[in-house]
């Protein structure tokens, strides 16, 4: 990433310059050039730097606002998070009454959540500033590049408590493994489960093989109908899921996972996780 940075800035944002920016970048990650095999990185990133990671849908599903009524209709309003506010502008922001607990993030962009607990009041100079922020500068995304700001205000889940991550990578409408990510404010790890719920001796960065496991999930049957619901439309998505032993609601729909640029313990890793997702060699 360090290396990459510099050159990101003396390239042009434009889709030649972006596309020379991911060939950069992911030769940094992964010390070796994208090619046209079904590897795991590369997939991804032939998706990221094609048209396809513009079309319609594709864009649709990435804003988090807009997101929620495709969700609505191919699986059902009950998988959403619920809505307590959409805010468009500063004025929004400024006569908003933000509830005591609540947690408030931009539509149209990666990370930026604001929690709000205690009765505790946001900085409302921060969040209108969050209005105008671009997600595709960070790392040239070009699926956020023409999004409009927004900030989407939603209740605080699970009474507070830690919300664990289950992200269910899918190929061709069919959902393939799940990637659980433990609490990132306590001690961060990711494991990779299959469809059965058994542990894949798949290491991805930060590594959990060596962690405990995780019970199986009592809505995991759901959660991966509710996943391929959602999938059809597309190739590969990565369907993101918060649950609890009773309740199953979607994340959001994440289009090119980390960028194409997620790091495993070694290549046969990568290997390992391609054949399970893309059924080749």
């Amino acid at each position: 990433m360090a290396i990459a940075r510099p050159i990101a800035k003396r390239l042009p944002y434009s889709d030649r310059g972006d596309r020379w920016f991911y060939w950069h970048h992911f030769f940094t990650q992964h010390d070796r050039w994208p090619g046209k095999r079904m590897l795991f990185n590369d997939v991804l990133y032939r998706l990221k730097s094609g048209p396809e990671i513009v079309s319609p849908l594709r864009l649709k599903t990435t804003d988090k606002e807009l997101a929620k009524e495709f969700i609505a209709e191919r699986a059902g309003a009950k998988y959403n998070v619920p809505t307590i506010a959409v805010l468009r502008n500063k004025e929004d922001i400024d006569k908003f009454d933000f509830p005591e607990e609540c947690v408030i993030k931009p539509t149209h962009g990666c990370g930026g959540v604001t929690i709000l607990q205690g009765g505790a009041q946001p900085d409302r100079a921060a969040l209108a500033e969050q209005l105008t922020g671009n997600y595709y500068y960070a790392a040239r995304e070009r699926n956020y590049r023409d999004l409009t700001g927004k900030l989407i205000v939603e209740p605080l889940l699970f009474q507070g408590h830690d919300v664990h991550d289950f992200k269910v990578f899918c190929w061709k409408g069919k959902a393939r493994c799940i990637l659980y990510v433990n609490d990132r404010n306590v001690a961060f790890y990711r494991q990779l489960y299959d469809t059965n719920w058994s542990l894949l001796p798949i290491e991805l960065s930060p590594y959990g093989i060596d962690k405990p496991t995780v019970d199986r999930p009592l809505v995991l049957q759901e959660m991966l109908e509710v996943a391929e619901k959602l999938s059809a439309p597309f190739d590969f998505v990565r369907i993101d899921f918060y649950i609890d032993d009773k309740t199953l609601l979607v994340g959001e729909i994440t289009h090119c996972h980390w960028g194409a640029n997620d790091r495993f313990l070694s290549l046969d890793d990568e290997k390992a996780l391609s054949r399970l997702i893309f059924d080749e060699t």
